[in-house]
């Protein structure tokens, strides 16, 4: 199966102030959980197998943008407040988009072959958000491709104050 190009615009409720891009495949390991906290906190990614979750800067209804592309795409650092990529291991040919209180039936769906993929993750608008965190025009942009096992990595971080959680 080769990748074929798809974009789609989705809204995410990021219950726990987050999202996750995870196989379909992937068992809930609440404990996992627990230990990937404090990096998504601090770095606002956090990986583990077969899921990437995606922080967020508030607890609401969010812009999600999702990109599969055949390999990896430019990145140009300066139009985002924060940009990291992790990888993830897709055993099941599927990828669910779903936020954090989403059931696998209400995911967002995305054939791909079996195989390792960077997510790389550009975060707008946190400058906008308000102190309590009720407003704000955060938005999130997923791109997804073909890639090799390799470490989280922040590439710009958000220097601002974000509401606390």
């Amino acid at each position: 199966m080769d990748i074929d190009r798809t974009r789609r615009e989705l809204t995410i409720f990021a219950d726990y102030h987050s999202f996750e891009v995870r196989d379909a495949h992937a068992d809930y390991d609440l404990a996992a959980i627990n230990d990937t906290d404090a990096d998504l906190r601090r770095d606002l990614i956090s990986s583990r197998d077969g899921v990437v979750t995606v922080g967020t800067a508030r607890r609401r209804n969010v812009p999600v943008t999702v990109e599969i592309v055949p390999a990896a795409p430019e990145c140009d650092l300066a139009p985002w407040d924060h940009v990291t990529e992790a990888s993830v291991e897709i055993a099941s040919g599927q990828i669910l988009v779903l936020g954090g209180s989403d059931s696998r039936r209400s995911a967002h769906l995305f054939a791909v072959p079996v195989g390792i993929y960077r997510v790389r993750t550009r975060c707008e608008g946190f400058g906008s958000i308000s102190a309590n965190g009720a407003t704000g025009n955060d938005a999130y942009h997923v791109q997804i491709w073909p890639g090799s096992a390799r470490r989280t990595v922040v590439l710009k971080r958000f220097t601002g104050g974000l509401p606390t959680r």
